[in-house]
């Protein structure tokens, strides 16, 4: 698939599937799923509508995540998919380089609820809460370790905002550059996730899809640095 290139050459914006209803696209690090208060901050979904006469936005991934995100360009699309994302009818996976902390399992589970609160009247920061907030539950593989930090994949069933972060936090395994949960680490250069695999049935036609995102540059050359290589092949490598 071509790369469509923005109005902006600081944005190149690859194509990883299209067809008339629907395009998914390898979102770059840096740049937010959708406006924000600040008019002058390019997003993506802004630039994408400079190419699409219909566009509809479904799902975000946070500014300094990277990875698949998709919206339907039809009206057709546009309801089926919405009910699809209400019916969690998505598998999702992530990847994520997080501190090396002591990971008692190779597989495990967070699942608690999650409450979002301001954070110096501005930034919105999500906690864990013994009542009420969200339901949110997000199962984890470690692919590989390093002495540096856990190469890890995750696989959240709900979608709350920042989970796969808190729930990393919870496992002791903060992601690598997320200061806003205990990542900050001089090495890295952002928050270490990227989104990098989706499945779902067609909106239209109900075939099966398996849309698979490449890691971007800065968490290749990491993986490479830390020799990180997972010590059996996951379905989304």
């Amino acid at each position: 698939m071509s790369a469509k290139q923005s109005e902006n050459p600081s944005w190149l914006l690859p194509v990883l599937f299209e067809d008339e209803f629907i395009v998914l696209i390898n979102k770059p690090a840096g740049l937010p799923s959708q406006a924000s208060v600040d008019k002058k901050r390019a997003d993506l979904f802004t630039l994408l509508k400079k190419n699409f006469k219909t566009l509809f936005l479904h799902h975000r991934l946070d500014k300094d995540t990277s990875g698949i995100i998709l919206f339907s360009k039809s009206k057709q699309a546009n309801l089926p998919l919405t009910e699809m994302f209400r019916a969690h009818a998505f598998e999702k996976t992530y990847w994520a380089l997080s501190k090396p902390g002591k990971l008692k399992d190779d597989q495990w589970s967070i699942e608690n609820h999650l409450v979002a609160r301001r954070k110096d009247g501005k930034s919105v920061k999500i906690f864990r809460t013994e009542s009420g907030g969200d339901y949110a539950k997000t199962d984890f593989t470690r692919l590989a370790s390093s002495a540096e930090c856990h190469w890890i994949e995750a696989k959240p069933i709900t979608g709350r905002t920042h989970q796969i972060r808190v729930h990393l936090l919870h496992s002791d395994a903060p992601i690598l550059g997320d200061s806003l949960y205990g990542g900050k680490d001089p090495q890295v250069p952002r928050l270490m996730l990227h989104a990098s695999s989706l499945q779902f049935p067609h909106p239209i036609t109900g075939q099966k899809m398996q849309i698979t995102a490449p890691a971007p540059a800065d968490f290749e050359t990491l993986l490479s640095k830390w020799k990180l290589t997972p010590a059996t092949k996951s379905p989304s490598i």
